[in-house]
């Protein structure tokens, strides 16, 4: 399959990817949530399988899971269903395709869900007592500030660099991005319960990879690393069996353990969901990983997170400073530049194409990473 460009709504996103399924005889099952989309239009989370019914060793990949950078993910999902043979899978592997993971953020362009939760650090939350962030306690006010107007950025700025000269740079950016569970209109809300996307997935992987005994799970974001370049972040130590089943599968470069690696540019974060899978699965070998589709610096991902934030808490998206905010962002994440998606869809495939490729060596030398 195909693309000119990305398309703009989650609803265009959903269309191509059922149709995808349809045109290469794939069953889709759509699961549908409580919230809806903009115009009042139902949200659903869609999964698509093929290969084994049952698979002994299985590819799982995820879009969405972050709404806003959901749309390269859908794209890639879409043009795998496109181009894949699956004759070609051994008879006991399956690939497993999770659809926009967050439909709600997708639909309004936010990176949370309906209720402001990042799923990606609500994984089986009611099932655990959170690890809390108290660096996020003292950080709040300043990234989520009380005002009657958008705020200008440059202060942040200037009183983060001052945070980072007396605390750290890791202080800083762990205390924003490893999650946080006190602040419900915060940034990174862990949630207080487990939200009904995950559910959907968990009920997902519980049901179709019950006879697993060897998971990889490849979830797609944009956002983290330098512009046009793809980082596969993984929260294992060097030198451990997903350390080594990571560069054996996709090459040494960009795989970047977040443990135990002082060169690590994030770190290891709470309630990840492809990470969850190994409570699920205790009797199967899952490894995950994070794939990062660079588009923005740090500093500027803060800047329009800041902005959006705002606006949601306290803004009007019909006003015009504070849509063009919501844009901002949605473009920080989804850039609009059509050389950008066209490096993003020819990468991303080639990764989708190593993945298929890992799990099928995976099952022919099954003893090598254990």
């Amino acid at each position: 399959m195909r693309f000119d460009r990305l398309p703009l709504t989650y609803a265009e996103s959903r269309e191509r990817f059922r149709r995808a399924a349809a045109n290469a005889s794939i069953d889709c099952v759509t699961n549908r949530i409580s919230a809806a989309g903009p115009d009042g239009g139902e949200l659903t989370v869609e999964v698509a399988a093929f290969g084994a019914l049952r698979p002994a060793t299985a590819l799982v990949v995820m879009s969405g899971v972050h709404g806003v950078e959901g749309f390269i993910g859908s794209a890639l999902q879409s043009e795998l269903l496109g181009r894949f043979d699956d004759a070609n899978l051994p008879g006991d592997i399956g690939v497993v395709l999770i659809h926009a993971v967050n439909p709600w953020g997708m639909a309004w362009w936010r990176r949370q869900n309906e209720s402001n939760v990042d799923l990606n650090r609500n994984w089986r939350r009611s099932n655990a007592d959170p690890t809390h962030n108290d660096a996020y306690d003292k950080l709040h006010a300043l990234a989520c500030p009380d005002t009657s107007d958008l705020p200008p950025i440059e202060p942040v700025l200037t009183a983060a660099l001052e945070l980072v000269a007396e605390r750290g740079l890791d202080w800083v950016r762990d205390g924003i991005t490893l999650g946080q569970y006190r602040h419900p209109d915060g940034l990174h809300f862990g949630g207080d319960r487990t939200e009904e996307s995950n559910l959907i997935i968990e009920r997902t992987i519980s049901t179709r990879l019950v006879d697993a005994e060897r998971v990889l799970a490849v979830d797609l974001h944009t956002g983290h690393g330098p512009w046009q370049e793809i980082t596969l972040l993984s929260d294992a130590a060097p030198g451990t069996p997903q350390d080594t089943f990571l560069h054996d599968s996709f090459g040494d470069d960009h795989i970047e353990a977040t443990v135990d690696n002082d060169a690590a540019t994030t770190g290891h974060k709470s309630g990840q969901i492809a990470n969850g899978f190994r409570n699920l699965l205790p009797g199967a070998e899952v490894y995950a990983t994070s794939v990062e589709f660079g588009t923005a610096s740090d500093e500027q991902q803060f800047a329009a997170t800041f902005a959006e934030q705002w606006v949601h808490r306290h803004g009007d998206r019909t006003n015009a400073e504070h849509a063009a905010a919501v844009w901002a962002y949605r473009t920080c994440f989804t850039p609009d530049d059509a050389d950008w998606e066209r490096w993003a869809i020819k990468r991303g495939s080639a990764v989708l194409d190593r993945a298929v490729l890992a799990v099928t060596r995976w099952r022919a030398a099954e003893d090598v990473y254990d």
